[in-house]
């Protein structure tokens, strides 16, 4: 199942509270008791609780990019993940994983929002691209894979799979 969490600040200067994030993300452990990942940045926090379904080793997430100016935090399952792997190694992207979620990304990098609509599955996920300074939040076509997110007046943008 998995759970994502995630918090930007939209002046983009101020520390996220570690405690926030981590207390956010925990309460998503029902979602994917295997494991957590965070990242955090001046302005973003991102948390993942993981459910390891593919890619058991190596698909750990928020997942940076090679560059790591783009991180990902994701939930759900990429049916076509196979053919847009193809699809990208073609167009000369490497896989370090067999994971949906490396494949996500690269599409990410290789088709910025058009992404999504080559992608079939259900799925919910936050990219944080640091070179643009954009959060960019995208769920399945029907929702199955909840995404619920809030604007503050502090200026706090806050997201995750569960209110």
């Amino acid at each position: 199942m998995c759970g994502i969490a995630g918090i930007v600040d939209l002046r983009g200067t101020s520390e996220i509270d570690e405690g926030l994030l981590r207390r956010m993300t925990d309460a998503l452990t029902h979602r994917g008791p295997d494991e957590s990942g965070y990242h955090r940045e001046p302005g973003v926090g991102l948390g993942h609780r993981r459910l390891s379904i593919i890619d058991l080793a190596t698909g750990q997430q928020p997942m940076a990019s090679d560059d790591r100016r783009c991180w990902l935090t994701f939930n759900g399952e990429i049916y076509n993940f196979q053919e847009l792997r193809r699809e990208l190694e073609a167009a000369g992207y490497s896989f370090r994983t067999h994971s949906d979620t490396e494949v996500l990304l690269n599409a990410w990098l290789h088709w910025q929002e058009d992404c999504v609509r080559r992608l079939r599955g259900m799925f919910a996920f936050a990219v944080w691209d640091a070179t643009r300074e954009t959060l960019f939040l995208a769920r399945d076509h029907l929702g199955v894979k909840p995404l619920y997110f809030a604007g503050l007046a502090d200026g706090r943008v806050l997201f995750a799979s569960e209110l």
